[in-house]
């Protein structure tokens, strides 16, 4: 039978890098269910059910950001489990900073897909301190007039950091044209959760 993988992340673009993970490098897991739990307050919420998930099926993989420059994902882990004995199928792993690190570490392809120079997508995103307003800036750069109208935020739309269609837009291209084998080169965290993901999950 195959492996069975409940998904639990922050947001939308997490939940399409998180099944992107799964199919490329555990390619006989099959994903039961995929939890966007809408904030890291709602995922730390909700680590007791992941872990008796955990303890009935599979796997559970979990995906949060750093979102902190100064810290260390083992802290951020420690922090999201609240105490909590770890299950062995229970594995969190954290994006320095952001999900979008490990997009734009795919320098090739997102600047391709923007119609832009890869110089100007970062060398280093896990350094960058707001990947995803680096990316939405990137993305302002595009000469495609869709791109930038679905990514970019309209004026005086005041605390909106993001376009209508982010995460639609930015989850196709996780889907379809970002290279976690390129990624994971430029990005410790995603190395060492492509790493994982392959061996819980029989990849």
């Amino acid at each position: 039978m195959p492996v069975r993988v409940t998904v639990a992340v922050e947001d939308a673009v997490s939940a399409s890098v998180a099944v992107r993970l799964v199919g490329r490098y555990a390619p006989g897991a099959e994903i039961e269910r995929v939890m966007v739990l809408g904030g890291i307050n709602n995922l730390r919420g909700r680590m007791r059910d992941l872990a008796q998930i955990a303890r009935r099926e599979d796997l559970v993989l979990a995906l949060a950001d750093m979102d902190r420059p100064l810290g260390c994902p083992l802290g951020r882990v420690r922090e999201l489990s609240g105490g909590l004995a770890i299950a062995p199928n229970l594995l969190i792993r954290i994006a320095v900073m952001e999900i979008e690190s490990w997009i734009m570490a795919d320098r090739e392809g997102l600047a391709e897909w923007l119609g832009i120079a890869a110089s100007a997508v970062p060398l280093r995103p896990e350094r960058v301190q707001d990947p995803k307003r680096a990316l939405v800036q990137l993305a302002a750069r595009s000469r495609n007039r869709g791109l930038r109208e679905a990514i970019v935020p309209r004026r005086g739309l005041g605390s909106h950091r993001v376009g209508p269609f982010y995460n639609d837009m930015v989850g196709e291209f996780v889907a379809h044209l970002w290279d976690p084998d390129v990624a994971r080169r430029y990005s410790g965290s995603l190395e060492r959760a492509v790493f994982r993901v392959g061996g819980l999950a029989g990849g």
